[in-house]
């Protein structure tokens, strides 16, 4: 047998073994495809065959995984009511703190100092607590280019009047302190802009920007803290729903 009719006979062998191959290839991945749609299938049923679903649902679920997060502390969050935070207010406390990764017991300190000066002032807590999310994220030492400090990122020299001179250069550090002159600042802005999207453009030192970003983006976080508040009140108009169609 000649070097050429070996080559030949390797080369042949070699082309079938891998048609082989992918032939059992092909076989796999048609038997994962078909498991995959057999259980999309048994549980979504038809509409789950739908590609737009079928790759919505992790979305969807990750979207609601926060939510969830929050019901399972709803226990803890009604017991919170006797230490003078409303069930509402702990749950956003909860979340705030598992989002941020901030301990909960310094969420409690902060958002308490947001009810109790929203309450004072009249500015929404959740506004207060919005408005921290999108400044610094809670993180009560940041501090900008421009000089803004702490939690609501305020700038001293500003607001030297609204500010406790006791607590001398490093009093804006003080979350507390900070959450009080924050909100006096909005409630100032409210009252001469006499609007909040307006008042926090003003906040946020985009007065000129048409599109209004700044409010955008406060507003969101603030609805997104209402949908905690809330939480309990959807579950159960829910659950009727689903006793008056059984």
């Amino acid at each position: 047998m000649t070097p050429l009719v070996r080559l030949t006979r390797f080369a042949q062998h070699l082309l079938t073994f891998f048609l082989h191959f992918a032939h059992g290839g092909f076989v796999m991945a048609g038997v994962i495809v078909m498991a995959g749609m057999t259980y999309q299938l048994g549980r979504f049923g038809v509409d789950g065959l739908n590609p737009r679903e079928m790759f919505g649902y992790g979305q969807q679920m990750v979207e609601t995984t926060e939510v969830a997060m929050v019901d399972a502390v709803y226990e803890e969050a009604v017991a919170e009511h006797s230490r003078g935070m409303s069930a509402g207010h702990a749950r956003v406390a909860a979340a705030i703190a598992k989002r941020h990764r901030v301990s909960p017991l310094v969420v409690e300190t902060l958002v308490k100092a947001a009810q109790r000066e929203g309450q004072a002032n009249g500015v929404d807590p959740l506004l207060i607590l919005a408005v921290i999310t999108v400044e610094s994220g809670f993180n009560p030492f940041a501090e900008s280019n421009f000089g803004a400090q702490g939690l609501m990122q305020i700038i001293p020299r500003f607001h030297v009047e609204k500010i406790t001179a006791e607590k001398g250069s490093v009093a804006l550090f003080d979350p507390v302190e900070n959450i009080r002159v924050g909100t006096l600042i909005l409630r100032e802005y409210i009252r001469s802009t006499g609007s909040v999207d307006a008042a926090l453009q003003l906040y946020g030192g985009a007065s000129a920007d048409p599109e209004m970003a700044y409010s955008s983006r406060v507003m969101q976080e603030f609805e997104r803290l209402r949908g905690f508040v809330a939480a309990p009140a959807t579950r159960t108009a829910a659950r009727s729903a689903i006793d008056k169609a059984s």
